[in-house]
């Protein structure tokens, strides 16, 4: 609160020091790391009743010129004030006559009960709202009996006033010792108006409107004030005023309070309704307790020549050190490739015509974390990439095989690359070529396709529609009125556009053309993706005798390669072995290749029965025969002509003088 008590807090109850190792005694939890409750009241006593005695005191009165503020409120401890309701504490103020004031409220503390150095302290708090209604949540230092007030230090985690004007904003404030001012700002920084900041709700909302947890993160020279998710404030020494001093280094008290008038909020008026009530859900205090550092996010793996480039977000939650895994099959095995300091690393130990699939671990002092998500590699035959207007970085070469444009400057700000695939190293979206320019790639093989990607990042612009060009590769426009922002929706974000192309002459050409401003190209990477994986089947299972087919689905510009059982090879992508024994039985393999990089093997199982055979049962006159596979044929010579019969096993006939002959035809 601003101005608030100087020397006012009641000296009646002394505070007394409680180590944190007896806090966590009391309230034992699971450790992991992160904020660990030490410290709550759920205000689950029965409904009627007073706070807990164990945990809060009073202010009873209106102190010194109220409260140092001229509050206008009488505060108590009775349950007409501050009582327990349905599961919440009700802070309630009254327009009453008591001790010659005009209204009642209440003002709770936890001042020789509990006190706290650093943690995060937090509270689920619905709001009153008036003009002249001053709701709070703050602290006050411990050693306030000593030193006074503002040397002892004051944290406010949550003001409100509430006029019309300020319903929907949380105040967060510190007041401290401050040098040099006139005798009429009481020491106190920035002359009672402290150093904070505000959060104001969307679209209008009120913080009556129900519950939000105001809280504050305490560290060693920072406080950072929360209203539900959203960062208020953030403080450290630096924010003080000159002749300020830190003194957020030693315990404080919890206060609640619901003021009547002030200074800072005027006093009721016609508007304002009585009763008004500050409800309280919880307070909770949580202390940090340090651990193995949480799995590391955002890894990406892009596929180089030779290399894979592998980053991830900077760890949040104090590690020192990553391990970088690698195994030949998704979900693992993985060997340890190799560790770092930092958020990226470069595999070099890998081929060409090959996938690998990553994970990374964080690790500290007090052990290792679990492994990220896994992400795939997938290496193709590389050809180049380049970065425009910029020296070479990672797989990409520095700015070559261009003519026409200018290099641009280049940005330090950091590019957003989530949600891309295989995004390029930060250094190419901070660079560009701009202005109408042709890229004429060289030594490609002719008639392969290869993946052109094409990277950019706006850094320059801030508005759609104020760059726009067209891109066309090999003379075929690819894009047109291309928009960065339109596409990425914000400046310094990245985009990829991917397209095929096919090497003509053994060259790929991309031009940039200008529609409006300047066009401009921010990298270029021409690759040969990994072959695709066909798919592989057979006509099986087949009997000894007949032709087995091996059929693998077309892959675009691929050959193809067999192998099998029995020392079986083929270049054919459809190849048969006719009349096939049961030496053919087993697994087969096919791999696509274009170019020199062979594909994933596909398999299929082949079954080749043993010879197929007719079986004749006789009962008298009847006949029954069976057959395990193929058409049955009938004939009344051996020497035929024989006729297919459309029946299917077994065949019931009666037998004749007539002669008759029977065959299976398997293929």
């Amino acid at each position: 609160m601003k101005r608030k008590l100087k020397k006012h807090i009641s000296r009646s109850v002394r505070y007394a020091r409680y180590a944190l190792l007896a806090l966590m005694l009391a309230f034992p939890f699971a450790c992991q790391a992160g904020w660990q409750l030490v410290w709550s009241d759920e205000f689950n006593q029965v409904d009627g009743s007073s706070p807990a005695s164990t945990n809060w005191t009073y202010d009873v009165g209106n102190g010194n010129g109220g409260w140092g503020n001229n509050q206008l409120e009488y505060d108590t401890s009775r349950t007409n004030n501050a009582r327990i309701q349905g599961g919440q504490l009700v802070i309630e103020a009254r327009q009453e006559n008591t001790n010659g004031f005009n209204y009642t409220s209440t003002r709770m503390k936890t001042q020789g009960k509990w006190s706290w150095t650093y943690g995060r302290i937090e509270a689920s708090i619905k709001l009153p709202k008036g003009q002249g209604i001053w709701p709070a949540f703050w602290m006050l230092g411990a050693n306030i009996d000593s030193v006074g007030w503002p040397n002892c230090g004051e944290i406010d985690i949550m003001e409100n006033i509430g006029n019309a004007g300020d319903q929907g904003t949380d105040h967060g404030t510190i007041h401290g010792p401050q040098s040099g001012l006139p005798a009429n700002c009481g020491g106190d920084y920035n002359c009672y108006s402290g150093v904070g900041g505000t959060y104001t709700m969307p679209g209008g909302a009120r913080l009556s409107d129900g519950f939000h947890v105001f809280a504050i993160e305490w560290t060693t020279n920072q406080i950072k004030w929360y209203c539900d998710t959203n960062v208020v404030f953030t403080a450290t020494p630096a924010s003080l005023p000159s002749g300020g001093t830190w003194v957020f280094t030693a315990p404080q008290f919890l206060i609640l309070n619901l003021a009547v008038g002030g200074n800072w909020p005027g006093n009721p008026d016609g508007t304002t309704v009585f009763p008004q009530q500050m409800l309280v859900d919880y307070v909770r205090v949580y202390s940090f307790v340090p651990a193995a550092p949480d799995a590391p996010t955002g890894l990406t793996a892009s596929p180089g020549n030779a290399k894979v480039y592998l980053s991830w977000d900077v760890s949040n939650s104090d590690a020192t050190g990553y391990i970088i895994k690698r195994a030949a099959v998704s979900g693992g095995s993985y060997i340890t490739v190799g560790t770092t300091s930092t958020n990226n690393f470069t595999d070099s130990g890998v081929f060409n015509c090959s996938t690998y699939y990553y994970v990374v671990s964080a690790t500290n002092s007090l052990g290792e974390s679990m492994n990220s998500s896994e992400q795939t590699a997938a290496l193709g035959e590389f050809a180049l990439a380049v970065n425009s207007g910029g020296s070479a970085v990672g797989q990409f070469g520095a700015d070559a095989y261009f003519t026409g444009g200018t290099q641009a400057g280049s940005t330090t700000a950091e590019i957003d690359t989530s949600g891309l695939v295989a995004p390029a190293p930060q250094a190419v979206y901070q660079t560009e070529r701009f202005g109408n320019c042709t890229y004429t790639f060289t030594g490609l093989t002719s008639g392969l396709n290869y993946k052109v990607r094409l990277h950019f990042a706006e850094y320059y612009w801030t508005a759609v529609g104020q760059r726009r060009f067209n891109v066309s590769i090999n003379g075929t426009q690819v894009l047109t009125n291309f928009d960065i922002l339109a596409v990425t929706g914000a400046q310094y974000k990245a985009t990829i556009q991917e397209f095929t192309a096919t090497a003509n002459n053994g060259q790929i050409t991309v031009q940039y053309t200008t529609v409006t401003d300047n066009a401009k190209s921010g990298g270029i990477e021409i690759l040969l993706a990994r072959t695709a994986t066909p798919t592989a089947s057979n006509n099986g299972p087949i009997w000894t005798g007949m032709t087995l087919n091996l059929t693998a689905s077309t892959v675009s510009g691929a050959t193809y390669h067999w192998t099998g059982p029995d020392g079986f090879t083929s270049t054919k992508q459809n190849p048969s072995i006719v009349n096939a024994s049961t030496k053919a039985s087993g697994l087969y393999s096919v791999t696509a290749i274009i170019g020199t990089c062979a594909s994933t093997p596909a398999t299929t199982a082949v079954t080749v029965n043993p010879p197929a055979r007719l079986t004749i049962q006789s009962l008298g006159q009847n006949l029954t025969i069976g057959w395990p596979a193929g058409v049955l044929q009938s004939a009344t010579n051996v020497s035929g002509p024989w006729s297919n019969l459309s029946v299917v096993t077994p065949l019931n006939t009666n037998a004749t003088a007539t002669q008759q002959f029977y065959r299976l035809k398997l293929q």
